[in-house]
């Protein structure tokens, strides 16, 4: 967040030092990077014989990933805009391990190491933008964000393997922001939260893991009005 208030700064400092109009109106591509945190909260069930369940304890995992994007948006001559951004590549949300023992003979023993990972994460977004004056605007950002989950999970004992495959999960999207038109450039820096949809996956071998998925990030971006 300190990060984030510095950049505020330094974008409204900018902007006193030029007074050169820009029509910022039209189409817009772009660079940007973010530093997120995911907190991760879920917990794994066994089916076991005879009917009944065996649920592990909940488990919360926090990580940090920087990631880079790309985007495309529209921004209208008011200065509000919708778009677009794609997370190109995979990420990791975190390993946790935990050891299996035999459970009235009907569980095999061995290590479980668990992880999520997560790719084309997309974002459809509206920014309605107040402008400071003919450069520098700040906004409120809401949107929708959709990605693919897939649990990975690797164990020392192959008796109780199982593959739980990929999933498609939504998010809502919301924060604020502020951006800078430097002629047909123009930079922003945002804080965004994501509240996931909860996710649950069935493995191949009658096991069941449902998470909790949050993610915060402060995002410097770059683009390029045409």
């Amino acid at each position: 967040m300190n990060k984030l208030k510095s950049m505020l700064v330094t974008v409204i400092a900018i902007t006193f030092l030029t007074v050169s109009a820009h029509s910022f109106e039209g189409f817009s591509i772009g660079i940007a990077g973010s530093q997120t945190d995911f907190d991760t909260k879920g917990a794994e069930t066994k089916g076991q014989a005879g009917g009944s369940n065996e649920k592990s304890a909940i488990v919360t995992q926090a990580s940090n990933v920087d990631v880079g994007s790309i985007f495309g948006e529209y921004t209208f001559a008011q200065g509000s805009t919708i778009g677009m951004s794609l997370i190109p590549g995979e990420a990791t949300l975190g390993a946790k391990s935990r050891t299996q023992t035999v459970t009235n003979g009907q569980n095999a023993s061995g290590v479980i190491t668990g992880k999520a990972e997560v790719s084309d994460h997309m974002t459809f977004y509206v920014e309605p933008t107040y402008m400071m004056n003919e450069k520098f605007g700040v906004y409120v950002k809401g949107g929708a964000s959709r990605v693919t989950v897939n649990s990975l999970e690797s164990q020392t004992s192959t008796t109780i393997s199982g593959t739980y495959g990929n999933k498609d999960v939504w998010g809502t999207t919301y924060g604020v922001g502020a951006k800078y038109y430097m002629g047909n450039t123009f930079i922003k820096v945002e804080s965004m939260k994501t509240e996931y949809g909860t996710v649950s996956l069935n493995s191949t071998t009658n096991k069941n893991i449902t998470a909790d998925v949050e993610s915060e990030a402060t995002t410097f971006a770059l683009g390029y009005n045409f």
